[in-house]
């Protein structure tokens, strides 16, 4: 198998499949954290803003714009200018006396009070202060598509939004890369896995596949139906994704290669919480299909 392509991270402390490695976990770091897990090397997950905070350890209580940047307790990322600053300090203090992390991956707002250039401005504070203490640290954002929030959605979520936000990093050569969750992308897109519509989600992949460069990395998990009937994400695999329709699921691997159709490295994170045999389903899809 070539395994090459990619530079795996461990999730959720869920070892690989016999055959597979890596030497990268990834660790959370978001904002109700007052220390990190110790990790060799490691990827810090931060706050990605889905539920409600309780900003009350004794971290961030030296953060009043972190604080207080909040609707209903969830988090509302990239506020203003101090709140990337506060940002980067807070992560500074979250590992200090740990490992550089080698890897920070941050999410978007929401467009309720932020958009792509006004990210960006206020990215460039925090990117400047971290890369001062970490100067070897690579950070990428990811796409997001779901929250509780009320009276806004994330600002990177569809494909034309990431291509812009790739677009603009690029053309303004921002130390930013995108890590692209290919579920969240199928849900922002609204492609139902079960009556999976194949020319939509190409038209998705070549608005990004364009800016290739940019994207570091990539997320995989699967969904599965509980016994309501209702989805549950990050549970089972591929195949219960979409349905066992074996044509679909290849045409969605077919996807995420297409993106990664060149000699970059990427991250690979496969996000499954249902167990090593879910875990060894999905990874031994990517890498049999990346044989062929």
């Amino acid at each position: 198998m070539n395994t090459n392509k990619f530079i795996l991270i461990e999730y959720n402390n869920a070892p690989y499949p016999e055959g597979y490695s890596s030497d990268i976990k990834e660790v959370a770091g978001h904002l109700d954290k007052a220390e990190i897990e110790t990790a060799e090397k490691y990827s810090l997950h931060t706050e990605y803003s889905y539920g409600i905070r309780k900003f009350d350890s004794n971290l961030i209580s030296s953060f009043e714009e972190l604080k207080s940047s909040h609707k209903n307790g969830v988090p509302q990322l990239w506020k203003s200018d101090k709140w990337a600053k506060e940002f980067a300090e807070f992560i500074i203090a979250l590992t200090k006396d740990k490992n550089a992390p080698a890897v920070i991956e941050i999410h978007p707002p929401f467009n309720d009070y932020c958009d792509i250039d006004l990210f960006l401005e206020r990215y460039k504070f925090f990117e400047n202060r971290i890369h001062k203490v970490y100067p070897e640290t690579t950070i990428v954002i990811e796409n997001r598509s779901g929250a509780i929030y009320k009276g806004g959605k994330f600002i990177v979520s569809k494909a034309k939004e990431i291509a812009e936000l790739c677009q603009k990093i690029e053309e303004n050569n921002i130390n930013l890369g995108v890590v692209l969750d290919f579920p969240q992308l199928l849900t922002a897109e609204n492609i139902d896995t079960l009556k999976f519509n194949e020319d939509k989600y190409f038209k998705a992949i070549n608005d990004i596949a364009k800016y290739r460069e940019i994207i570091k990395g990539i997320h995989i998990w699967g969904k599965k139906k509980s016994e309501s009937g209702r989805w549950v994400a990050h549970a089972g695999n591929l195949d219960t994704y979409f349905g066992d329709n074996q044509n679909n699921k290849s045409a969605f691997i077919n996807g995420i290669m297409c993106v990664c159709d060149d000699s970059i490295q990427r991250f690979l994170v496969p996000e499954v919480n249902t167990g090593a045999d879910d875990l060894a389903c999905i990874i031994n899809d990517i890498f049999t299909f990346e044989d062929k």
